[in-house]
This record gives structure tokens, sequence and C-alpha cells, in this order.
């Protein structure tokens, strides 16, 4: 039986994606080794899955619908850059989730329940990977050059369910469902 990659997501607006791609124009070049995320699929992440197969996936998409049912549509923003595991040695660079965290954390926290998924190691931290690094880079002094930046708020109504293929030239995602934020009930 074929399996797909699949995540659970929130993607980002158009609006949103175009201040990134203006704040990654600010920050360039970036370190040597350090890698962009591709504009076009910036999302924060709230489950990864691996590889699923079709059965699967129909629980995923259920488990999903019902989360996204008990929570309200919020407002949300991204602020400010770090990196993970540590800016001294990082891998990823990120940014992080400024307005509506505390919804996008309880929302993860509903999904995981949903989809009966492990915890992880490590506590959540709701970010969107702006670049990845193949092996640990010192980005302390690019983060400290880095400017003040903000992006837009904008209204976060649903969550998506994606599956993702990895090809040569990067990752190929494409939404699977749609998932309507309701009104908690």
């Amino acid at each position: 039986m074929p399996t797909a990659r699949t995540f659970v997501a929130l993607n980002l607006p158009p609006g949103v994606r175009a201040s990134v791609a203006d704040l990654r124009r600010a920050l360039s070049p970036a370190p040597r080794g350090l890698r962009w995320a591709a504009i076009d699929q910036l999302h924060l992440t709230l489950a990864f899955l691996g590889d699923v197969d079709d059965e699967g996936l129909a629980a995923v998409r259920a488990a999903a619908r019902s989360a996204a049912a008990a929570h309200a549509p919020f407002d949300a923003d991204l602020r400010g850059l770090g990196a993970f595991p540590h800016p001294g040695r990082a891998r990823v660079a990120w940014l992080g989730w400024g307005a509506g965290a505390g919804a996008v954390t309880a929302l993860h926290a509903t999904l995981a329940r949903a989809l009966a998924h492990p915890a992880d190691r490590r506590p959540f931290s709701p970010h969107v990977t702006l670049a990845r690094a193949r092996d640990p880079l010192d980005l302390r002094a690019w983060l400290a050059s880095a400017p003040a930046w903000a992006a837009p708020i904008w209204r976060v109504d649903a969550l998506d369910v994606m599956t993702s293929e990895l090809t040569p030239e990067g990752a190929i995602h494409t939404l699977v469902d749609r998932c309507p934020l309701a009104n908690g009930g």
C-alpha cells in the first residue's frame, strides 16, 4: 500500500510570505552552509507523522477536523529570529511566533490528543523554519545583525493536512485537506 510523508500545519498567507521574503533580502547573504526554506512553503508544523498509508491519512484528516472544530480562529503574527538547538551550534534558523502563540500551543495539544500522537521529547515551541544547515553553524553574529522585524498580523482560521514529496530540488508540499477552525464547539 503506498504511503506519503504527512504533516499537519498552519500555512502562512501570501502577505506574510512576502514580508518574510523582504526580511530574507535584508538578511542576505546567508552564512555559508545555511539553506533558505522555500518562501511558498513556509508553515508552522503542528504534527509531523512520517509515512502514512491511505487508511492512516483518512484518520489524520478526521483527527485534524476534530481538533480544528474545538478551537476558534485567532490573530497571529511572527516576530524575531532565533536558532535551534542553540545560536552557537545552530541547525535551524527560525522566525518566532508572537501574537497567538498561546492559541497555537493549545491547538497543537488538542491535535496531539486527537491523533494519539506521542509527545515530543522537547516542549512545543511555535516557530516557522526560515533556513536549515546540514552541519551546526555559529549564527550568533548573523542573528545579532538582523533588523527588528515583525510580520503583518493575520487571522488563523484553518489548519492544513499536507503531504511532502522529497526531490533533489527540495520538498514539494501538497494540501490534502483544509480544516476550518470553528467557534470552539
